[in-house]
């Protein structure tokens, strides 16, 4: 299905309507070309950025600095089960200030474009763990592709409310400063503005010869929320996002990985495979995991069992329940010195 394609209640025999089998999950690579499908109609970018856009998106993969969700239909065969997808990105201050400063449409473009010039607007993991120590990160959202992008249809409801979800479980736990998002046409524009972000900049009021040509649902609108514009425990969907707490016990990049997945209901199995790794590796993270944790906060590791493997499910059972409720231990930040012994 391309991106605007019209479905309405009545396709595939009326059953949209109906409430879908709608998980959310990360992105993995054999992913991205229905994602590239499920890109929004007002994206627009050069022909260079289109033909390197899967490299482009397997190098965002690969970093830290990013998270990339799939929204998926479970009883549906791949890869149409992909209803829509998300990509957001840490930036360097330059680059968003930039922006901020003088906004021009098509920000999205623009980041693609600046890392085939080799000009990198990601930050680097150590980068990304200092400043989320310290001043407060800086989130562009890529992308938002839905397969059907009218807001008004009821499976595309569905959708967004899993997808919302999704943004709160991969970003919660940030310290973030800045988050920014453009999108196209009048009714997502109403969504961002319901949703508390402040418009800044109205590209087609502020020049309308230049899409005169462009059907109004492909009108660009920036969009930002500054921590600044949030009151710390105020009613506000997105305000936990700005003031999280410092992580205690602070697991390696690999452990965050596999207790994300874990959280997610994957099997070490299906961690390994996404992760690239074998399943033996997998379990000696859980291993350095249940080592960490016990170090920084004793009371989470449960008394000796006499059944070692009921003992080893009660470790991850204690573990999980207690990172679902801290999200800033799935975060990286800059590792505390330890005192020399």
């Amino acid at each position: 299905m391309l991106p605007g394609s019209a479905t309405g209640p009545s396709a595939n025999n009326g059953t949209l309507a109906g409430s879908a089998a709608l998980r959310f999950r990360p992105a993995v690579p054999a992913d991205l070309n229905r994602c590239a499908e499920l890109l929004p109609a007002g994206f627009r970018a050069s022909a260079a950025v289109r033909r390197r856009l899967m490299a482009i998106w397997q190098d965002i993969l690969a970093s830290e600095a990013r998270t990339f969700t799939i929204v998926e239909d479970l009883e549906r065969p791949r890869p149409m089960n992909i209803e829509g997808f998300g990509i957001s990105v840490f930036v360097r201050e330059s680059f968003l200030k930039e922006f901020w400063t003088s906004p021009r449409p098509y920000l999205a473009a623009a980041f693609y474009e600046r890392m085939l010039a080799g000009d990198d607007p990601l930050l680097t993991g150590a980068e990304l763990a200092a400043i989320n120590s310290t001043t407060g990160l800086n989130v562009l959202v890529l992308h938002f592709g839905l397969s059907n992008e009218d807001l008004s249809n009821p499976r595309t409801a569905q959708v967004l409310s899993v997808a919302s979800s999704a943004f709160f479980f991969f970003h919660a736990g940030y310290r973030i400063h800045v988050l920014m998002n453009e999108v196209y046409g009048p009714q997502h524009c109403a969504y961002m503005e319901q949703g508390g972000f402040r418009l800044l900049r109205d590209f087609h009021a502020a020049c309308p010869a230049e899409y005169k040509d462009a059907p109004p649902e492909q009108h660009p609108y920036l969009f930002a929320l500054r921590s600044e514009w949030v009151k710390p425990g105020a009613v506000q969907p997105l305000s936990h996002l700005f003031f999280a707490a410092p992580p205690r016990i602070g697991f390696s990049a690999l452990e965050r990985r596999v207790l994300e997945g874990a959280i997610l209901n994957e099997s070490d199995l299906q961690i390994a495979e996404r992760l690239g790794m074998s399943v033996d590796s997998v379990k000696k993270a859980w291993r350095n995991i249940y080592s960490r944790a016990g170090r920084e906060v004793r009371s989470l590791m449960p008394p000796a069992h006499s059944n070692s493997g009921i003992r080893g499910q009660e470790k991850r059972r204690h573990i999980l329940e207690y990172v679902r409720v801290h999200p800033e231990e799935l975060r990286p930040v800059r590792q505390r010195a330890r005192p020399q012994t």
